[in-house]
């Protein structure tokens, strides 16, 4: 009885792969409907209105780490005056040299470069719109307004003092 159930099963396997010849006969029908290939078509891609253009990395007050260092040339640096250049330099460029007091305070204070420049009370030294609201003795309080990263308008005071002799306390 085992002999037989051996000899269907080996007749069974042998009829099923006879069946699988390796090669494709397109000619050979399965029953089923053909698959119909499918129609690729070419699209253009959409242009982006005006308004999607505009949109872009814009933040004020702090300088945009994605755009070059601007270059000021030597004649560009002649021409502007005391205003402009002490608008253009950082307040840790800057340090105060000196303060002459009385009726109208003036301060002196020196670039990176050593170059010297007088500022008053209201003049606007620094970025963020940095304005010196106060000149006494011991220093220069300078006001600057500026935007945090959510739109909020902050003030920072910042106070730039004299350097102290050796031996002064």
């Amino acid at each position: 009885m085992n002999k037989k159930i051996i000899i269907v099963l080996l007749m069974l396997v042998s009829f099923a792969f006879s069946g699988c010849s390796g090669s494709k006969d397109e000619n050979v029908s399965t029953g089923l409907p053909a698959a119909k290939k499918p129609v690729v078509q070419k699209v253009k891609p959409a242009a982006p209105s005006e308004e999607e253009q505009k949109t872009g990395y814009e933040v004020q007050g702090t300088r945009d780490p994605f755009q070059a260092y601007e270059i000021i040339k030597l004649d560009d640096y002649s021409r502007m005056g005391t205003d402009e250049i002490l608008q253009n330099v950082t307040l840790g460029q800057i340090a105060l040299t000196g303060v002459i007091l009385g009726n109208d305070p003036k301060a002196l204070v020196q670039d990176a470069s050593g170059t010297g420049y007088i500022i008053k009370e209201g003049m606007h030294v620094g970025e963020n719109s940095g304005i010196v609201t106060k000149i006494n003795k011991d220093g220069v309080t300078i006001k600057q307004h500026f935007k945090d990263y959510m739109g909020k308008v902050n003030t920072r005071e910042v106070v730039l003092t004299l350097k102290k002799e050796e031996g002064e306390k």
